[in-house]
């Protein structure tokens, strides 16, 4: 998308009183003492790894680059080499940028080899073989970040250290990977070397175990060694992924050998610089993810739809006097603007290299009137996408943030789609590679693995990127300060469970561990019903069904795994990992918070 479009999204969303005001803190006329720095990932290793980086003088993209490259070794279920993700990178002084670093799908890639003979959909080929697996983009993401917004006081080698040595080395499963191991159908569905490193003797590993992984170290090693991620795209390791998928089968059809990942494919990946989606809410500048995203136009379009509701009538102070907590009618607004965002999003959202995304009408004026007024008392379950003028749970994604002294912030989101991905794990190499594919609409209304749909704005096509639910998201304050840092796993939860921390900490002035504590509901248009977590008082799930909705309490399942920081107006630093997994913060001077069990 062109910078024009974008400067007038902020034109069209912020008074111009905040803009001057964000202008002037990032001129340096910020009188905030020096921060402590933090990080927040889903493995206390994986942390622990960051916030050495930081108390050793790097900055939040250093921390990030060694604790991505560490998650990669220790969250085998979602940190990885062998997908992508999306990093918004938020500088104390200077221009945000928003590093797209996700898969693309291969130069062979045809939505006909997904169909049967009597062209209906095998859902099993885009989740599961040779033609699940986009080209992966993490590897040169990391390279591309470091050499945009790295300090230089480390070379990638030295920020790759740790993960080479927890790889070589190994490390004591917890009990959250052995967990995941124990998922019925994950063994059957990962390839030979995959179920030798995670089911030795065909049992899986169990808590405590110690995991070696010699063939992903030397991989971590190729990777450090030759700038640009050229040792992971050429050479030896893009040679083991493109064996890997030639000696895979396609389901339904073993003997089909069109549609695979190619040398050239590898060769030819490259990540993008994208301007970020800027918002207002509250008096706040809200920094987002643009496409191939959705996540930053849902969150954008949710909060812009708000703004104009009486939101402080619907607020009332929590029992404990921290903060407030809302009514069951601004959990109603949520949902029903929610609904409507994702109904936009399977129409419109797709991306922005093969199609146009309508972002300055979907975040405009004649949009926002348009659904605010729409919402009424009562749940609308026949919401149609605007026509402007010209459900699972997997453990398939990671999240971590970053601050540093300076107040630069990092906010990280990376995916293998799948939990484990696609199962096959490069023999050679060591690592998994993802089943990305599946986010493509491969035909138009077949929900995919996580209930959604799309149509042509996101249909595969050669070296297409898929539509992501991913939301790296970043706040900041009138003086251009960052004052909140977030994002989570957890398909198109991701973007609920971010815009509901970031409500209850903007809006409900709540303290950050309550805000990720609090329960969460998830409406995504198709299917209609809404999704509560356990934990809303009974007499407001009572209230919002008497509204219409359709209601589905979700008694185990949890709706993602939030990584957050909270900076304070006096500089105070909070650090919080979502307790429905078990990652960590940590602070300088604090050390890392000691993770969450499974329930």
């Amino acid at each position: 998308m062109s910078a024009a479009p974008l400067r007038s999204l902020v034109t069209i969303l912020f008074a111009a009183q905040l803009f001057a005001s964000c202008l002037s803190g990032r001129d340096g006329d910020d009188p905030r003492p020096e921060l402590r720095g933090a990080v927040v990932s889903e493995h206390p290793l994986a942390t622990r790894v960051g916030l050495e980086i930081l108390e050793e003088g790097g900055n939040a993209a250093d921390a990030a680059i060694a604790t991505a490259l560490a998650l990669a070794v220790v969250l085998p279920e979602a940190g990885n080499l062998g997908g992508g993700g999306f990093a918004l990178w938020v500088p104390h002084q200077g221009a945000a940028a928003a590093l797209d670093f996700r898969e693309t799908a291969p130069a062979a890639a045809d939505p006909a080899l997904y169909l049967d003979e009597q062209g209906e959909m095998v859902p099993e080929r885009s989740l599961e073989g040779p033609l699940a697996v986009g080209v992966p983009g993490s590897p040169r993401g990391l390279w591309h970040l470091y050499e945009l917004a790295a300090s230089r006081r480390f070379s990638f080698r030295a920020l790759a250290a740790p993960a080479i040595r927890l790889a070589r080395e190994g490390f004591a499963v917890d009990p959250w990977l052995a967990e995941s191991l124990r998922e019925r159908g994950l063994r059957e569905r990962m390839n030979a070397p995959a179920r030798a490193l995670f089911y030795p003797g065909g049992q899986p590993l169990s808590e405590g175990d110690l995991l070696r992984q010699p063939e992903l170290a030397r991989t971590l090693e190729r990777l450090a060694d030759r700038p640009n991620a050229e040792g992971f795209y050429r050479g030896e390791v893009a040679s083991a992924i493109v064996r890997t998928l030639t000696v895979a089968s396609v389901p339904g059809d073993e003997e089909m050998v069109e549609g695979r990942m190619t040398l050239e494919d590898l060769r030819r990946y490259e990540s993008v610089v994208r301007e970020p989606l800027r918002g207002g809410f509250r008096g706040k500048e809200v920094l987002a993810f643009p496409p191939p995203s959705s996540g930053g136009l849902v969150v954008l379009q949710v909060l812009a739809v708000l703004e104009g509701m009486p939101l402080d009538a619907e607020c009332e102070p929590a029992p404990d006097g921290a903060g407030r907590v809302p009514s069951e009618r601004l959990l109603h607004w949520v949902a029903e603007a929610l609904r409507r965002a994702f109904a936009d999003r399977a129409e419109h959202m797709g991306d922005p290299d093969f199609h146009t995304v309508p972002v300055a009408a979907l975040l405009g004026p004649a949009w926002i009137a348009e659904r605010r007024v729409s919402i009424g008392e009562r749940a609308d379950l026949e919401v149609a996408p605007y026509a402007p003028t010209p459900p699972r749970e997997s453990r398939q994604t990671t999240h971590l943030s970053v601050l540093d002294a300076d107040g630069n912030a990092l906010s990280m989101t990376t995916t293998l789609n799948d939990s484990f991905g696609s199962g096959l794990l490069v023999e050679g190499a060591g690592f998994l590679l993802n089943n990305e594919l599946d986010d493509f609409a491969i035909q138009a209304g077949v929900p995919n693995l996580f209930g959604l749909v799309g149509g042509d704005a996101n249909a595969i096509e050669p070296r297409k990127r898929p539509l992501s639910s991913m939301s790296p998201t970043v706040v900041r304050d009138g003086r251009g300060r960052v004052t909140l840092i977030l994002g989570a796993p957890g398909g198109p939860r991701i973007i609920t469970a971010v815009l509901q921390v970031a409500l209850r900490v903007v809006l409900l002035e709540q303290p950050l561990e309550d805000a990720v504590r609090a329960p969460r509901l998830h409406q995504q248009w198709r299917p209609a019903k809404t999704r509560l977590e356990r934990g809303f008082e009974p007499a407001v799930v009572g209230a919002l069904r008497a509204r219409g909705h359709e209601i589905e309490v979700a008694e185990e399942a949890t709706f993602g795994s939030v990584q957050a920081i909270s900076i304070g107006p006096e500089g105070e630093v909070r650090a919080f990992s979502d307790p429905r997994r078990g990652g960590a913060a940590g602070i300088v001077g604090e050390g890392v918070a000691k993770p969450a069990l499974p329930r």
